[in-house]
């Protein structure tokens, strides 16, 4: 097992550690909104690390392609969208988002003038179909 392997259980077993007294303040609607609020950023810090992990051990041999550029970027728009939601978002969280989606539109501007300009569509007309 790998340092980040190791390191990523040790967060699991913390987090699992909590659960039963979370699950409980949650049914008993005693959980203020605040550690609701500091459980889910434990949580959102937990799935970046388990993300890394899965992304590292998935990642691409070669170069990476656009597709892979537009998965990456998505994921973390998704990412960065329950943080908002959850207001666990973090300053430079959103910073980083924005770099790459700034970066991601550079290379789609550069894909898109590589393609030229689209095929005309055509404008023929299907043949008739033979009387019966």
């Amino acid at each position: 097992m790998n340092q980040q392997t190791a390191e990523l259980v040790r967060a699991l077993a913390g987090v699992t550690k909590h659960v039963p007294e979370v699950s409980r303040e949650l049914l008993t609607d005693t959980m203020p909104a605040d550690r609701e609020r500091a459980f889910a950023a434990l949580l959102m810090e937990l799935a970046d690390v388990l993300m890394a992990h899965a992304d590292d051990r998935d990642a691409p041999t070669g170069p990476l392609t656009l597709a892979d550029r537009v998965s990456i970027t998505g994921r973390q728009l998704v990412t960065i969208a329950v943080r908002l939601r959850t207001k666990t978002a973090m300053p430079d969280q959103l910073h980083e988002t924005a770099g790459l989606l700034v970066a991601l539109a550079d290379v789609l501007q550069l894909y898109g003038d590589k393609l030229g300009p689209p095929a005309p569509a055509d404008t023929t007309d299907p043949p008739e179909p033979p009387d019966q």
